[in-house]
C-alpha cells in the first residue's frame, strides 16, 4: 500500500515582536509557495497541517487570521488535515473555521486526528478516553494507522526533543498493541525527522515559519518509510540570481511591491534580483496591451498620456536599485521592432525580450506552419536586438496547448547561439520544456533561472528550475558552467 504525505507546521501568522526569528509575517507567502509545489509537482495525498496556524491563541489578531489561514489551505487539490496547535485560538472557535476531523480515511490509510491538553513546559497529556480510540480505529479496520497530533509523541529518551505527552509511555503501549504504524507531529521548531523504534514510525516536523522554511514529504510503500525534509528558501551558496521580477507596475502583478521584494530576496536564499517590468504595460493602457493593439503599429502608436515608463525608473529611483538590477521585458512588435525607446534604454542596465501575442494564431483556422514562420522571425527580431534572454521561449504554443517539435527548439537553439543570447527556463503558468533546456546545455547555450513572479510567494521560487537541471544530468555544483 503507498502514500504521500505532506506535512507543514508551526506557520505561527502573523508573527510576533516578541520572537522575531518566527516569520509569521510570511504566512501567506510560506503557505502558498509550498501549495503551488504540492499540487503541480510534489502531488501528496493528502496534506497534514501540524498545528499552531496562527500565534496569539484567543486575541482577535490570531482570530482574524485562522480564516484567512483557511482560504489559502483550501487552494490544496488534495485533501488536508488541520491540527490545533497550543497557540491556536481555544477549540471553539478553531472548529468553527476548521471542520472537526477526528478519523480521516485517504488512499487506504487511516489517519487519527488528536488535541489532547497542553501540560506543562510545553508538553502534553492524552486522556484514557483517547487513548481508546486506538483500539476503536482497529475494529473495521486492517489497514496502516496514523496518529497526528501537536506535540511530538515519542518513546522517552528516543528524542532530543524537549516536548513529549507526560504519558507517552501509556501512549505508546497501546499503539504497540493495535500496531499503530505512526506518528506525525509538529510543535518542536527544529523537528526530528523520521525515527523508527520497536516497530513504529515516530516522524516530528520542523516549522516552516522559521529559516530556511522547512517542509516534510513522507512517501510510504507498504513498510518502508522515505521522510524528505524540503526548503523553500533556495539554497544560499548557490547564489543564484532571479533575472526576472515584476513590480506592483505591472498590469498583472498580483501583490508585488518593490519594497517588500528588496527586503525578502535574500531570505528566500538568492544573491540579488533584477526587476524586468514589460515595455508594452508601461507604454500602453490595459486595454490596448491584452488585445495586442499595441503590437500593430508598435511605439508609433503609443500615447504619451499613457506613459509610466517615467514612474518606472522614479520606483526604482526611490529605494536606490542600481542600474545592474534595473531591467525591462522588452515587448516587440508584429514587424519585430523593439517596443523601446532610447532615452529609456539607456537607463537600465539589463533586458530581455518576449513575445506575448502572435497574429496568426488569433486566425481560424490555424495555419501552424505560418504561427512557426511568425514565430522564428519575431524571435530573430528579439534576438538580434541585443537583449540578454530570451524570456519563456515557447510560452504561447504553451497557452494554445500544441504540441513543440524537436525541430522547432534546435531552430530556436541555433538562432540563440548566432545571438550568443540566454534561454529562460520558467515555470510562471506553464511547465518549461525539459529537452529543449538539455540541447541548450548541450550546445552551449547559457541559461537564465527566472521567476517571473507576479505574486510575492513566486519570488526567487526557482526549486522546479532546479529539480528539472538536476534530471538531465545538471548538478547544483555544476550551475556556474551552464547559467548565465
Amino acid at each position: 500500500m503507498k502514500a504521500r504525505i505532506a506535512i507543514i507546521s508551526d506557520i505561527h501568522a502573523p508573527g510576533s515582536a516578541e520572537n522575531p526569528e518566527l516569520r509569521g509575517e510570511l504566512a501567506e507567502s510560506l503557505l502558498l509557495r509550498a501549495i503551488n509545489r504540492f499540487n503541480r509537482w510534489i502531488n501528496p495525498d493528502i496534506v497534514i497541517i501540524c498545528g499552531d496556524l496562527v500565534d496569539g491563541g484567543d486575541t482577535q489578531t490570531a482570530k482574524d487570521w485562522l480564516p484567512r489561514i483557511r482560504a489559502i489551505l483550501d487552494k490544496l487539490t488534495c485533501p488536508y488535515i488541520a491540527v490545533r496547535g497550543n497557540h491556536d485560538p481555544s477549540a471553539d472557535y478553531f472548529y468553527g473555521v476548521f471542520e472537526k476531523k477526528g478519523q480521516v480515511d485517504i488512499a487506504g490509510f487511516r489517519f487519527l486526528v488528536f488535541d489532547d491538553p497542553e501540560q506543562p513546559n510545553f508538553c502534553a497529556s492524552r486522556s484514557p478516553e483517547e487513548i481508546g480510540r486506538f483500539a476503536s480505529a482497529r475494529k473495521d479496520f486492517e489497514g496502516p494507522v496514523i496518529s497526528v497530533q501537536h506535540v511530538p509523541l515519542f518513546p522517552p529518551g528516543v528524542s532530543e526533543s524537549p516536548y513529549n505527552y507526560t504519558n507517552a509511555d501509556q501512549i505508546i503501549s497501546e499503539m504497540k498493541k493495535h500496531k499503530i504504524f505512526m506518528s506525525v507531529s509538529g510543535h518542536y521548531h527544529k523537528g526530528l525527522g523520521h525515527i523508527h523504534f520497536e516497530g513504529i514510525n515516530y516522524i516530528a516536523s520542523p516549522a516552516i515559519c522559521v529559516l530556511p522554511f522547512k517542509y516534510m514529504v513522507i512517501d510510504i510503500d507498504g513498510e518502508k518509510v522515505s521522510a524528505q525534509t524540503d526548503n523553500l528558501q533556495m539554497p544560499p551558496e548557490l547564489g543564484l540570481i532571479d533575472r526576472h521580477v515584476h513590480t506592483q507596475l505591472a498590469y498583472c502583478s498580483e501583490n508585488m511591491d518593490v519594497a517588500s521584494i528588496l527586503k525578502l530576496y535574500k531570505d528566500f536564499g538568492l544573491a540579488d534580483i533584477i526587476f524586468t517590468e514589460h515595455s508594452g504595460q508601461l507604454y500602453f493602457d490595459k486595454d490596448s496591451f491584452w488585445s495586442g493593439e499595441c503590437y500593430i503599429k508598435g511605439l508609433e502608436g503609443a500615447d504619451e498620456n499613457v506613459n509610466r515608463m517615467p514612474r518606472y525608473f522614479d520606483l526604482m529611483k526611490q529605494f536606490n536599485v542600481p542600474k545592474k538590477s534595473i531591467g525591462l521585458e522588452v515587448d516587440f512588435d508584429y514587424s519585430g521592432r523593439p517596443m523601446i525607446r532610447p532615452v529609456d534604454k539607456a537607463q537600465a542596465g539589463f533586458f530581455i525580450g518576449s513575445i506575448h501575442k502572435l497574429q496568426e494564431m488569433w486566425k481560424q483556422p490555424i495555419d501552424w506552419k505560418a504561427v512557426e514562420e511568425e514565430y522564428l522571425f519575431r524571435t530573430n527580431g528579439i534576438l538580434k536586438s541585443g537583449v540578454a534572454v530570451l524570456a519563456h521561449p515557447f510560452r504561447m504554443f504553451h497557452r494554445k496547448g500544441t504540441e513543440l517539435s524537436q525541430d522547432l527548439f534546435e531552430k530556436v537553439i541555433k538562432l540563440l547561439k548566432q545571438y550568443n543570447i540566454a534561454a529562460e527556463i520558467n515555470f510562471h503558468s506553464q511547465e518549461a520544456e525539459p529537452e529543449f533546456v538539455e540541447i541548450c546545455v548541450n550546445e552551449g547555450v547559457k541559461l537564465a533561472l527566472s521567476s517571473d513572479c507576479h505574486n510575492m510567494y513566486e519570488l526567487g521560487e526557482l526549486w522546479p528550475h532546479l529539480r528539472m537541471l538536476e534530471k538531465i544530468g545538471v548538478a547544483n555544483n555544476d550551475l556556474s558552467r551552464v547559467l548565465l
